[in-house]
Order: structure tokens, then C-alpha cells, then sequence
């Protein structure tokens, strides 16, 4: 478990890694079914999100009671939390993180930024 304070002045309670159980890794597999590959990552990142976050000082439910509650964060927020994500993929993967295959090739930098017009990268 770790607290993490955010650009806002928020701050979230997240998960051990290591505390994650295979409902989660599943919940989050079946989030990436269906639309687009931009979209697909949304939902991955979104559910992600849902298993990790414990508590958080926003004044919203958490995402595992209220995955729309992540709709209502400020953006820097949200970019910070997704980053976050990073050492929890390689806990839900471990057969993948140790090959260096992408867990998710489909989904691009491209793909995702195309939602984001303020991305330093091209659209």
C-alpha cells in the first residue's frame, strides 16, 4: 500500500501490487473487449484503476464502486495515476513483463494520444 499525493493537492491510496488477485487481472482483461484500440486502452487503464485505487481524497467514490468517478479527475491527475500503472502490469503479467513482449501491442502511443490534443506527440 502506498499514498500518493497528485498535481491537485489529492491524494490516493494504492494497492501492493502484490495484493491483487486473479478477479482483478480478469476484470481487467474483459474491460479491453471490444471498440476501438484507443478506446480498448481507456477501458484497461480505467479498470486498472478500479483495482488499485483503496481510497482517495476526492470528494467522488472510489473507481471499484464508481468506475465513472474517474471521468471527474483533473486530467494531470488522471495522466499521473495511469503512469502509476506501470509496476501493477508487471504484477497482473508476470509471463509477459519478463519477455519484453508488449502485453497490449495492439494499442499505440498513437492510438492513445489521438484522444488527448494536447499530447506533445503526433496525432
Amino acid at each position: 500500500m502506498s499514498k500518493l499525493t497528485l498535481p491537485s493537492g489529492a491524494t490516493v491510496t494504492l494497492k501492493d501490487p502484490n495484493s491483487l488477485k486473479v478477479k482483478d487481472r480478469n476484470r481487467i482483461m474483459k474491460a479491453g473487449d471490444g471498440g476501438s484500440a484507443a478506446e480498448r486502452g481507456i477501458a484497461i487503464s480505467n479498470a486498472l484503476l478500479a483495482a488499485i485505487i483503496e481510497d482517495w481524497s476526492y470528494d467522488l467514490l472510489i473507481p471499484s464502486v464508481k468506475e465513472e468517478s474517474i471521468e471527474e479527475l483533473p486530467i494531470p491527475d488522471y495522466s499521473l495515476l495511469v503512469k502509476e500503472t506501470e509496476s501493477y502490469i508487471k504484477a497482473i503479467f508476470p509471463e509477459l513483463a519478463d519477455t519484453g513482449e508488449a502485453i497490449f501491442p495492439e494499442l499505440t502511443d498513437t492510438d492513445l494520444n489521438r484522444l488527448n490534443p494536447d499530447s506533445p506527440l503526433e496525432n
